[in-house]
């Protein structure tokens, strides 16, 4: 399989950028067109689902996406769902539930313990109820455009396909809500593995009686993490940029000197 993410910068392309956007608008990060936050768990009611994912351009990079360590990745909710993303009007799938399948459940099952919605919320794992493997690479076609989303496949996992997109990234760990939404008392999981991007998607699956929405982007918890070396950060571009115009300075003062 192929995967994307942004390209990497030598230290001339990331000066060269750095003064190019200098006094450019503030916009909100985004890691594979998945806004990052900083404040999980990201859990609340609206009438509108915050942090809908964006469209972005593949530059030809790629990506390790997994559902295995830690504890606490995987799938949640009744329906049959499958995390992945959209491309010239296709859905791709990266993980798929439907695992396992049984007498009564032929294609498989979308969660790990039946009647379990108060326990765990109908936790699906991978080689349980996601199908495996468990990691993969994928790398994004360069100047393609791509939007990550949930696709849902109803009850039956036979049902009319609904592609939800919405989500949120967040950089070394993600905390969420363990439970169903309907449950009051909801303990809070946290997954953590440095280096690694933790998406939470939401489904946006049950609406409340006055028209809004829960949301708490947990009904896929997936770690990706970009297999390249990585963009600087604004400090470092900084920092750069306060070395090279040091650099001009000592090289001017030695050619007065000679």
């Amino acid at each position: 399989m192929k995967l994307l993410f942004s390209s990497t910068l030598s230290v001339a392309a990331a000066t060269a950028t750095a003064l190019v956007t200098l006094g450019a608008p503030a916009q909100a990060a985004s890691f594979l067109g998945i806004d990052i936050v900083e404040d999980s768990p990201v859990t609340g009611t609206a009438p509108t689902i915050p942090h809908q994912t964006n469209v972005f351009l593949g530059d030809g990079y790629t990506y390790k996406f997994s559902v295995m360590a830690p504890d606490g990745l995987g799938s949640r909710g009744l329906f049959y769902s499958d995390f992945g993303f959209m491309s010239n009007g296709q859905f791709t799938a990266l993980f798929m539930e439907g695992a396992n399948p049984t007498a009564a459940k032929p294609n498989g099952n979308s969660f790990d313990i039946p009647n379990s919605a108060f326990i765990n919320d109908w936790q699906g794992t991978c080689d349980v109820t996601i199908k495996s493997p468990c990691m993969v690479d994928y790398t994004f076609e360069k100047d393609v455009e791509y939007q990550f989303g949930v696709w849902e496949r109803g009850f039956s996992g036979n049902g009319t396909p609904m592609f939800r997109t919405f989500g949120v990234a967040q950089l070394d760990s993600f905390k969420f809500p363990s439970l169903t939404d309907q449950a009051q008392n909801n303990p809070i999981i946290e997954v953590s593995d440095p280096g690694y991007y933790f998406i939470g998607m939401e489904d946006t699956r049950f609406p409340l009686p006055n028209g809004e929405f829960y949301y708490d982007f947990q009904d896929w918890v997936v770690k990706a993490k970009a297999q390249h070396e990585s963009i600087p950060e604004p400090g470092t571009v900084g920092a750069l940029l306060g070395l090279g115009a040091l650099g001009l300075i000592s090289r001017r003062r030695k050619a007065v000197k000679r």
